[in-house]
């Protein structure tokens, strides 16, 4: 594998050649580059390329995690105290830039991405601009900008024996994976639990029994370790139906088709 790094070695070098073409072109047109007071970037230079095992010391990008919505409040006119107040020390302070480097999750798996993050700062020690070195993270950025939702669907028969309110062992099961699936995200906005179930008995009946459930998920999640905070619960009886079903009430036949209205779903909001 091939490993991108930026060699501020290759910079100076590239300078130095700048500065030997303008003595040796000065007549041609050169005293006009000098002239041009575009800001150098370090996207302006070509990345060097090293094998893994063939990276020198201090090349090695460590990476922070720093919360989205931290990284988010930092715009034009934000107090140089705040800055550090919402994204701690910088790695790095050169002449009134403050660089960080940031750790951006990738798509469905646990690696990340080391980003290089500059805040830059006027005379008056506000925020003039913020941005990524690279497209790419700046993009990916943008990408975790965007809440995800996800929606788990729990036939309530898995859940609960018949018109019970307590889980059963194959109920935990299922609630360990929603657990898991909680804990994959990076960060969490919203739990929403919500108990359904079948026309079967009173409206009213079943407008308690489904929040009875809901709550009992709610329970268990918090005790698998979801705080409890980010959770909310509803119970919304049979009113949700997603099958419609004929057939005597109490029947088998109707039971078992009414089965998919009988259901816990849990949507979870947040980002990875």
């Amino acid at each position: 594998m091939r490993i991108p790094v930026f060699n501020l070695s290759v910079m100076a070098m590239v300078k130095i050649r700048l500065l030997a073409i303008c003595g040796l072109f000065l007549l041609a047109g050169c005293a006009g580059f000098q002239g041009d007071k575009r800001e150098v970037l370090p996207s302006d230079f070509d990345d060097v390329f090293v094998g893994a095992t063939e990276i020198p010391p201090g090349y090695l990008r460590m990476g922070r995690f720093i919360a989205y919505e931290d990284l988010a409040k930092i715009k034009p006119g934000t107090a140089r105290n705040t800055v550090q107040e919402l994204l701690g020390t910088p790695d790095r302070d050169n002449n009134g830039w403050w660089f960080y480097n940031v750790n951006l999750p990738l798509d469905d798996s646990r690696d990340y991405l080391v980003c290089q993050y500059r805040v830059t700062f006027d005379s008056s020690n506000q925020v003039s601009a913020a941005d990524w070195r690279r497209r790419q993270c700046r993009d990916r950025f943008a990408d975790l900008q965007q809440p995800e939702v996800q929606e788990i669907t729990i036939l309530s028969d898995v859940l609960f024996a018949f018109d019970s309110a307590e889980l059963t062992a194959a109920g935990s099961d299922e609630l360990d994976t929603v657990a898991e699936v909680v804990f994959d995200r990076v960060q969490v906005a919203q739990v929403v639990v919500v108990g359904h179930t079948d026309r079967i008995g009173a409206e009213a009946y079943n407008q308690k029994l489904s929040l009875r459930r809901a709550e009992a998920v709610r329970r268990y999640l918090v005790a698998k370790g979801v705080p409890p905070h980010l959770l909310t619960v509803e119970g919304r009886g049979a009113s949700e139906p997603l099958v419609a079903c004929e057939g005597v009430s109490g029947s088998a036949s109707l039971k078992s088709c009414l089965q998919p209205n009988r259901r816990v779903q849990i949507t979870i909001h947040g980002q990875r």
